[in-house]
């Protein structure tokens, strides 16, 4: 990543030295040896780091962090200090500086320091659009349910989210929206945590051996592949929230650091002696029954509890069908706006096969089959024929089980054609034009078909 640099050293030498290094690494580098011609740069250019020696010869380059941090707060400061003047840099800090080095160094201990600032930066500005976007997203996509349980599930998150509450369990089946009732509970929180980060982290897809780095995050050299310091996630949710999705397939050695992590809120690193603390809240989920697995000894039952205290439920779809309808309308609208496409309403027919309908997919499988009708079609209303055929034929005409101990015949391929058809039929009350108008064919070629005359 090429960055636009400052360094401010009154050292000819020093100044030199450092301009050429951090260019040889790829970076646009510009000198000052002042005070006032770090002002007059910054005037001209926003640098995304700067490196500025705390003595100068026209005043102190705290003048230049302060500057900084009031009107460039976004860029990243390394301060070089002197001996003697550690509390300097000490307050630079304070003042929001990234980090500081003292004299003398070496030049690879600067660059390393200047390159880690630019990432903590470019981090940072990732967190923030990525936060902006789930912002939008979650405000377009949570629809308060009508059904009972969503209802009584929106009165609970909205008694949680505002209150100080640290550790949150959501429990749910594979996508029914828990990662919405995180979003929720973050943009509902006291108004420091909604604004902080919204970070993820999905405990399944991270391999065994990655997960404590990835969670602490690492100092350079902790282990063989360690090559430079790395932010964990729980530091960078700090003042917002984390989202722990797929908490039950947290390996053993992982459910231990995390417990010892909720204690205080505080780690360390690996490979680290120091120890820091963290203002975070963490919000975990799982489809899996918690309970049940500290039974079979497959989780721990102290991390259990420390996450079960607040326990927040989501029913899956099949059970709350009123929410059937506003869902598949939202997407379809949704949708129809990202693809540019004139879809706006969802016929009854339509509804009527969506709302009968198990969905083990939950709301992400809905979800899913209004995107691909929106995307594939070109309609004002969501039909019928829009809709996968498994999920027509099963509404009206469902395949009928095998008798006990006899196996079921496999239906032949015409046989779920004609069945699809009479679906169909079905759903339109039996008008035959409308549901030759949904199938694709004529009125005649569907009589032929379900071999009945004009």
């Amino acid at each position: 990543m090429k960055a636009q640099l400052l360094v401010v050293d009154d050292e000819r030498l020093i100044r030199t030295s450092l301009e050429r290094a951090l260019a040889d690494v790829g970076h646009e580098v510009e000198a000052a040896d002042s005070v006032a011609a770090a002002t007059a740069a910054l005037a001209r250019t926003r640098f995304d780091a700067v490196v500025v020696d705390l003595k100068l010869p026209d005043g102190s380059g705290l003048e230049l962090v302060r500057k900084l941090g009031a009107e460039s707060p976004e860029t990243k400061i390394v301060v070089i200090t002197a001996h003697g003047t550690v509390d300097a840099a000490v307050e630079a800090m304070k003042l929001g500086a990234f980090d500081f080095v003292n004299k003398p160094f070496e030049l690879d201990e600067l660059i390393t320091s200047v390159q880690n600032a630019l990432r903590a930066g470019t981090l940072e500005r990732r967190l923030a659009y990525h936060d902006g976007r789930a912002r939008s997203r979650f405000d377009a996509d949570m629809i308060a349910g009508r059904s009972p349980a969503m209802v009584a599930l929106e009165r609970e998150v909205a008694m949680v989210a505002p209150q100080p509450v640290p550790v949150i369990l959501v429990v749910g089946e594979t996508g029914s929206g828990k990662a919405l009732v995180a979003r929720r509970l973050h943009y509902g929180a006291a108004p420091a945590r909604a604004g902080g980060p919204f970070v993820e982290l999905n405990a399944a897809a991270m391999p065994e051996t990655l997960i404590e780095s990835e969670l602490f995050g690492h100092e350079r050299g902790a282990f063989s592949d360690a090559r430079e310091r790395k932010l964990g996630l729980v530091e960078a949710a700090d003042g917002g929230t984390l989202f722990l999705d797929e908490i039950g397939d947290l390996p053993a050695a992982a459910q231990a650091k995390l417990l010892t992590f909720l204690e205080s809120f505080s780690f360390r690193r690996v490979g680290a002696t120091a120890t820091r603390t963290v203002d975070v809240r963490l919000v975990a989920a799982t489809n899996r029954d918690l309970s049940a697995m500290v039974k079979e000894g497959r989780f721990r039952n102290d991390l259990y509890y420390r996450l079960s205290a607040i326990t927040l439920r989501l029913p899956p779809l099949r059970q709350r069908r009123e929410d059937i309808e506003p869902l598949a309308v939202h997407f379809v609208t949704s949708y129809a706006q990202r693809y540019g496409k004139a879809f706006r309403a969802v016929s009854d027919e339509a509804r009527r096969v969506l709302e009968a309908w198990a969905w083990p997919g939950n709301v992400r499988e809905l979800k899913a089959v209004v995107q691909r009708a929106v995307l594939m079609n070109d309609s004002p209303t969501l039909e019928v024929a829009h809709l996968p055929a498994e999920l027509v034929a099963a509404a009206v005409d469902p395949v009928p089980s095998a008798v006990a101990g006899t196996p079921a015949r496999v239906p032949t391929l015409e046989e779920i054609e004609v069945r699809y058809m009479r679906a169909v039929l079905q759903l339109t009350g039996g008008n035959k034009v409308r549901a030759a108008e949904h199938l694709g064919i004529t009125r005649q070629t569907l009589a032929k078909r379900l071999g009945e005359g004009d």
